[in-house]
């Protein structure tokens, strides 16, 4: 061998890749349809949590807002699936780690437009701009997971983006929201 680098090493993404597709706009991050719902679901929830929490509050209003307002939908669906794990008798523990671990998607996507909001506020201190680019970002993501799952169900690349598009539409709905509020 001459230069350095195994042959796997050469077919590997680059660091760039390999990270971006452990973050929640990565179409590699959710494998399942379930998954893939509830970061949809998460970033909605988030997204209103920005909204509203921007109407009257500041930064750490809204971080509030968003975080226990994820946090509360969070623990609600899965208090529900820890409940109906834990009522059958056998491997219960391990029901109900599992019921804890699906639910992850709702906080990942929830919190990504509000750690953006939070990093852009602070670099620019201007919390307005910060909002609506955290909106934004919601609204891409929306996009990007109704392209996917329409990808996934077998829709044509056509098909696919009028399924983002429409998905991406409910982040226009959460900004006309905001500035309804405002």
């Amino acid at each position: 061998m001459a230069t350095g680098g195994s042959p796997a090493a050469s077919t590997r993404p680059g660091l760039p890749r390999r990270l971006f597709r452990h973050t929640p706009l990565s179409r590699y991050r959710w494998h399942s349809e379930e998954d893939l719902s509830q970061a949809i679901y998460g970033t909605v929830i988030g997204a209103a949590g920005i909204a509203v929490g921007s109407a009257h509050g500041d930064l750490r209003e809204i971080v509030l807002t968003v975080v226990v307002t994820v946090a509360v939908y969070w623990a609600a669906e899965r208090y529900a699936d820890v409940l109906a794990a834990a009522v059958h008798a056998g491997g219960r523990a391990e029901r109900v780690r599992a019921a804890l671990r699906r639910g992850l998607p709702v906080v990942e996507a929830g919190l990504t437009p509000l750690v953006l909001l939070v990093v852009l506020a602070l670099l620019t201190g201007r919390l307005p701009l910060a909002v609506f680019v955290a909106l934004g970002l919601a609204t891409v993501m929306l996009g990007g997971f109704g392209h996917v799952a329409a990808r996934r169900a077998g829709a044509s690349v056509v098909q696919a983006v009028g399924w983002g598009l429409c998905s991406a539409a409910l982040g226009g709905l959460v900004i006309g929201l905001k500035m309804l509020l405002h």
